[in-house]
């Protein structure tokens, strides 16, 4: 799934929404937005001691089916996570988030590399993480959870607790695994490592 930095959305209508994310009616004005793309919320763009909210798009739907992608001049409905959106209004404008806030991925996590997460939001595509107490945002694909491959294992849930691997330091968000043989096979490379 490639992401894009200049991609923009103009806000038509708050359908619903709290302090963790709602629904909007939206237009897309440039770019190509994708599940799992992060945007700077508009509140939180002007200078200022706020600290900077990205929110993702965990959902498009177009005409009630949910659709992997939205370009000009379509409109749909998009599930936003990740902060409020009650602050949105009319004909404001959602811009791209260049990386999650904070210090860059690739410099707090590397290929490989364990850490704890904390799912932020689920799509049908996988689930948004947050790297427990480092403010790192990572993607976990579908088919890198367990509930992918084992009807006994329940799908990701908000909140829910995981050990993951990294697997893809590149991208942006970080790709992560959360998958036992995953996690085996970072333990092995790192020892081969190690031992080199």
């Amino acid at each position: 799934m490639s992401l894009e930095v200049s991609c923009t959305l103009q806000v038509y209508e708050v359908e619903y929404g709290d302090d963790h994310g709602g629904v909007c009616v939206v237009r897309c004005l440039s770019g190509v937005v994708r599940t799992g793309q992060l945007f700077l919320s508009p509140t939180t763009a002007t200078p200022g001691p706020a600290p900077a909210v990205t929110l993702t798009a965990t959902r498009i739907e177009c005409y009630g089916r949910e659709v992997p992608f939205l370009d000009p001049p379509h409109t749909a409905r998009v599930t936003l996570s990740g902060g409020p959106i009650t602050g949105l209004t009319r004909g404001a404008v959602l811009s791209a988030a260049l990386r999650p806030t904070g210090p860059p991925v690739s410099a707090q996590l590397v290929n490989d590399q364990e850490a704890d997460v904390v799912v932020t939001a689920v799509a049908s595509v996988g689930s948004s993480v947050e790297v427990a107490g480092a403010a790192v945002a990572g993607f976990i694909d579908q088919v890198k959870h367990t509930s992918w491959w084992s009807e006994e294992v329940p799908a990701p849930q908000v909140g829910d607790q995981l050990h993951v691997v990294v697997l893809d330091d590149s991208r942006d968000p970080v790709r992560l695994s959360a998958l036992r043989s995953d996690i085996e096979t970072a333990r092995t490379s790192r020892a081969r490592r190690r031992a080199t």
